[in-house]
């Protein structure tokens, strides 16, 4: 009789401590980090000139840090990169922008400086630049851009931060003045 009255009174505490809670429903997952972002790219400086043969060199900052230097020349077999839309860029597209492109021995941006840097892109790429005023005929462009990226549709959209050469434009944003003072700083002087 005893193990009777016990049996019946765990039953009921167990009974008694499910009560409101719904069998059905999942428990929560516990949260997880969120995966890194597939950005490769972040900021570069490229000069191009269609006058007197083809000509492409830059240098381009990717998101761990690393400067990458690239020099295109005319050569037999060389795409000559021309993408039709500079705010839908994808690896494939940046894979031939940085064609040959090697890493610059001994020049390193610390990665917390870089990830400093990232929210001044999107400051950035709110502004509009103004209307391109032209300087010249066969000098070629200077572009200093940063990409803003959309890990969904894994694309890249460029933000002009400065353009110089045959015709001048310059992202008229305090975040754009940042960006281009901070990669001067790390690509010295345009070429």
């Amino acid at each position: 009789m005893l193990n009777r009255a016990l049996l019946a009174a765990v039953s009921l505490l167990s009974l008694a401590a499910c009560e409101g809670v719904d069998a059905t429903t999942p428990p929560q997952p516990l949260p997880t980090t969120p995966a890194p972002s597939q950005q490769t790219w972040l900021c570069g400086r490229e000069y191009v000139n269609h006058a007197w043969g083809y000509q492409r060199r830059g240098m381009v900052l990717d998101v761990s840090g690393n400067i990458w230097k690239y020099e295109v020349m005319g050569r037999a077999g060389s795409a000559q990169w021309n993408p039709t839309d500079a705010t839908r860029l994808t690896e494939a597209d940046l894979k031939m922008r940085y064609e040959g492109a090697m890493v610059v021995p001994g020049k390193k941006v610390p990665v917390p400086e870089v990830e400093k840097n990232v929210p001044l892109i999107v400051d950035a790429s709110q502004a509009t630049p103004p209307q391109p005023t032209q300087r010249g005929a066969d000098m070629g462009q200077t572009l200093l851009y940063c990409y803003t990226y959309d890990a969904g549709a894994r694309t890249y959209s460029q933000v002009m931060l400065d353009n110089k050469g045959d015709w001048d434009s310059t992202n008229p944003s305090q975040a754009g003045k940042n960006l281009r003072s901070w990669l001067n700083g790390w690509f010295g002087p345009a070429s």
